[in-house]
């Protein structure tokens, strides 16, 4: 015989649940003053028989799925979910979701108050979106996690930083999900930076920054449409420009180490030697 879920209503909030005896949460008296405007923070553990259910949402719930399965309805639709995906439920929704009977999930999640995050939700077109599989947004909930156990102590700065998170995980989805019209592809945004700072010195945590990308997601699809990671065609750019500076220049290898950036003499010529072969010197020699 099955056995019986014992649900409970509460109408302050819309919602009707299954079993919460596995989940720990962390709640908030909160201030709408700020952007972020946190109601409370929380891990579920696995529970075969958990379940919520809201038919009309006060806040936003984002949630990630650490481990395990389950199931999202939202106005209507129906998503399986599982490790490494990130839903994202705005205010004023019908949902439900639960875990799965066989594999239970164990997720970390934030409810939340915040009409900049709608906003940016509408910006990126995320709108009328609700499940993206976004592993690399992990380490960001379990810092949400960790800032919300200071409780009572949280202040101002706190505060700010839990909106930071809460924006680097929309960031880091609208990676996979925003291409705005006339945008090109982000491995060519990427090749086209590189190309750019041969007499520079940029660095790939810059080139993931400017591109809201994670460095795994770029290294992939830059490799997939270039054949090697953005670290080595940089190298390899750089090292093509001593190679014509080294032929068609009166410039000393130390000259053309500082102008290419390197971080000295010393480095660039075994660098240089290790990937060409021979020395900058009789590099020079050999073409003369």
């Amino acid at each position: 015989m099955e056995e019986k879920i014992v649900r409970t209503k509460d109408p302050y909030r819309h919602i009707i649940y299954g079993s919460l005896r596995l989940e720990q949460k962390m709640f908030f008296s909160g201030n709408m003053e700020y952007p972020f405007n946190i109601e409370s923070v929380g891990i579920t553990n696995p529970d075969k028989d958990y379940f919520i259910a809201r038919t009309h949402s006060d806040y936003i719930v984002i949630e990630f799925i650490v481990s395990g399965k389950g199931s999202l309805t939202v106005n209507g639709n129906t998503f399986e979910l599982g490790e490494g995906d990130v839903y994202i439920l705005p205010a004023e929704t019908t949902h439900s979701y639960r875990a799965d009977a066989e594999r239970p999930y164990r997720k970390l999640w934030c409810n939340f108050y915040s009409d900049v995050f709608a906003k940016v939700m509408a910006d990126y077109r995320l709108s009328g979106k609700y499940v993206f599989h976004a592993p690399e947004c992990e380490e960001d909930f379990l810092r949400l996690v960790e800032i919300a156990t200071l409780g009572s102590r949280l202040n101002d700065n706190e505060w700010s930083k839990i909106g930071s998170v809460l924006l680097t995980v929309l960031n880091k989805i609208a990676a996979h999900e925003y291409h705005p019209e006339g945008s090109i592809d982000r491995a060519a945004q990427a090749k086209e930076l590189l190309d750019g700072a041969v007499f520079d010195n940029i660095t790939i945590e810059e080139l993931t920054k400017r591109l809201f990308i994670s460095k795994a997601i770029l290294s992939r699809e830059f490799k997939n449409m270039y054949g090697m990671s953005p670290y080595h065609y940089y190298l390899n750019k750089k090292l093509s420009q001593a190679k014509l500076l080294l032929l068609n220049s009166n410039l000393s290898i130390k000259e053309i180490s500082d102008k290419l950036c390197f971080s000295d003499e010393h480095y660039f010529s075994g660098l240089f030697k290790r990937k060409v072969g021979v020395s900058p010197s009789d590099f020079r020699k050999i073409r003369a």
